[in-house]
């Protein structure tokens, strides 16, 4: 593993749910780890642009965004965050399109750096590629998985489903060896941005659990507020009806 993957690994320990180590493992070019070369533009009338490394082959991509859909029957989302590889913050004016011999779309990124990757059979055919207007080796690329639960009401058999689908989806992505240093998923937080939130359940001696816990969201880097729920709790009935104030987001723990 090159230097580079090995920063990855230990990011990933330290952000618990980044899956940045997969980067060196699913075959990524060597080039992902070197000096940033230069790069002559793709030749074409409406579309130039430069392949970058960082952003994984697109059949990668697919690849790994469908073993995540079947793995977790859905209820695991893997997001897709592409920043600066230099100060590790969105860069405001990216632009990431796929283009093949026959396909082309650009991509939808927001202001926070979270790219939106299709899962489309049309551009894997066609051997689609990721292009970027900034030069290769300047961005860096992180994954990170949440979890996949109603808008509103939910049980809490959807948690333990989704822990359980989660640690599935790692399975299929991450090698055993990689998984050893990554923490296991243990539990679901409903997260707010304050600490003046409850998240009200049926069926329990608890008529209300507060979001009072401090976490970090991986993904965002944002301090939260969580009431967590473990995949064990003995004090809860699958069907237990769990309703958040709103303004709540999940996060895998």
């Amino acid at each position: 593993m090159n230097k580079a993957a090995k920063i990855r690994v230990s990011l990933s320990v330290r952000a618990k749910l980044a899956l940045c180590a997969t980067l060196s493992i699913v075959s990524l070019p060597p080039a992902w780890g070197q000096t940033p070369e230069a790069e002559a533009p793709v030749q074409s009338v409406q579309i130039t642009g430069v392949r970058d490394p960082a952003i994984m082959p697109y059949k990668t991509a697919y690849e790994i965004l469908n073993k995540v859909a079947n793995a977790s029957n859905g209820r695991v989302k893997l997001l897709i965050k592409v920043m600066s590889a230099k100060t590790h913050t969105p860069i405001p004016d990216l632009d990431v399109s796929l283009r093949g011999e026959k396909t082309f779309e650009k991509l939808n990124i927001s202001p926070s750096g979270f790219l939106t990757v299709p899962l489309s059979q049309d551009f894997y055919d066609d051997s689609a590629e990721f292009l970027t207007n900034k030069k290769k080796g300047s961005l860096s690329v992180e994954f990170y998985l949440v979890p996949k639960l109603s808008a509103e009401n939910f049980s809490y058999g959807e948690i333990v489903d989704g822990i359980a689908a989660a640690r599935r989806a790692l399975a299929q992505i991450i090698p055993w060896y990689v998984r050893l240093l990554i923490p296991s998923i243990k539990g679901v937080g409903i997260c707010y941005p304050d600490n003046n939130q409850t998240v009200s359940v049926s069926k329990s001696e608890e008529a209300v659990r507060p979001a009072t816990t401090e976490e970090t969201n991986e993904a965002t880097k944002a301090k939260v507020y969580c009431a967590n729920f473990s995949s064990t709790e003995r004090s809860l009935a699958k069907d237990s009806v769990i309703s958040p104030a709103s303004g709540w987001e999940p996060i895998f723990r």
